[in-house]
């Protein structure tokens, strides 16, 4: 069994575990990622950030033994008049690797989509590098559709 709540500052250490992980995952698809960055200074003081935002949204996912399992957090700018509506934008989702395919990361993404909703955001993006099949194939799971593309090139 499991309880979705609103971070708090006091999660900053288990947060931080599993950012860790979810950097370890990245790095396969980005050999451009620092490895634990988030371990150093400056990526401690962003995670902080973070949680501390007034427009990040950040849930966190707790066990039965109160430990923190998962997270994920997004956030709406308030800068973006270029929109007619707007825009929420789901950063981060990192589920513990002994907790995957049992709905958690599906509960995460159904209450980020509705604190969204009730923010007043009418669409939602997501961010995932082209070669995350598992991260694609569950956002087309639920629904999502690829949007746009990123290009990249390596210049020497």
């Amino acid at each position: 069994m499991y309880n979705i709540r609103k971070v708090e500052i006091s999660d900053f250490d288990e947060i931080l575990k599993l950012q860790l992980e979810l950097e370890d995952v990245e790095i396969e698809f980005d050999n451009n990622l620092k490895r634990h960055s988030y371990a150093l200074d400056d990526g401690k003081e962003k995670l902080k950030n973070r949680i501390k935002n007034e427009n990040t949204i950040f849930f966190v996912v707790i066990n039965d033994k109160n430990e923190i399992i998962a997270f994920l957090d997004g956030h709406i700018p308030n800068d973006e008049w270029w929109y007619k509506h707007t825009v929420a934008y789901l950063d981060h989702i990192c589920v513990n690797s002994d907790y995957r395919n049992i709905g958690i990361g599906t509960a995460l993404l159904n209450r980020f989509e509705m604190e969204a909703k009730e923010k007043g955001a009418k669409y939602i993006r997501i961010l995932t590098f082209c070669n995350n099949k598992t991260a694609i194939s569950f956002y087309k799971k639920h629904k999502y559709i690829e949007y746009s593309t990123y290009y990249n090139k390596i210049i020497n």
